[in-house]
């Protein structure tokens, strides 16, 4: 019998396969207990605490990004025109930037690329916290601050509106 880290290991790299390939999909869902969101607290590019209770409520999206990450990239119009289409919904995306740089770096970037949503810093005790060892990677969470979707990879508009329409029907 093989070691049980031999599996984990191979579903990772097909995970890690599936979302970096230029076609087809390019992220994957990843399945959830639905049990309460980690409770956070962040620092936004103006050095104000951002804590997770702030969003009580609301529905967050909460996507865990970096500057020099290609797939980063790519997901942020998306993540942008949802956004954009959603934020009197009450669905709010916060962009969680793991760039070692913090604000110095983040600020031109995101006045460079109109970013129109939150983003905080989120430092190495937060990612452990989630769980992040690649990029992207995001979680929804619903209005009750349970986690309701995680995904690995670059997300569409359209993958965000149908896990935020799924939230009221579970």
């Amino acid at each position: 019998m093989k070691p049980r880290w031999i599996y984990l290991f191979l579903i990772a790299l097909t995970l890690g396969w599936l979302v970096s390939r230029p076609q087809g999909p390019s992220f994957a869902r990843l399945p959830t207990g639905r049990g309460p969101a980690p409770a956070w607290s962040m620092m936004d590019l103006a050095g104000r605490t951002v804590r997770s209770q702030d969003f009580a409520g609301q529905v967050v999206v909460l996507n865990f990004w970096a500057t020099w990450c290609p797939p980063c990239l790519r997901e942020l119009p998306e993540l942008k025109a949802f956004h954009r289409a959603q934020e009197t919904n009450g669905v709010v995306v916060i962009g969680a930037a793991t760039d070692a740089e913090g604000a110095t770096k983040l600020k031109p970037f995101v006045t460079r690329n109109g970013i129109n949503y939150p983003v905080v810093l989120a430092g190495p005790d937060v990612q452990m916290t989630f769980g992040v060892t690649s990029l992207p990677s995001t979680w929804i969470i619903g209005r009750d601050g349970r986690v309701e979707a995680r995904y690995l990879g670059a997300l569409t508009q359209k993958e965000l509106e149908r896990a935020v329409a799924q939230i009221g029907r579970n």
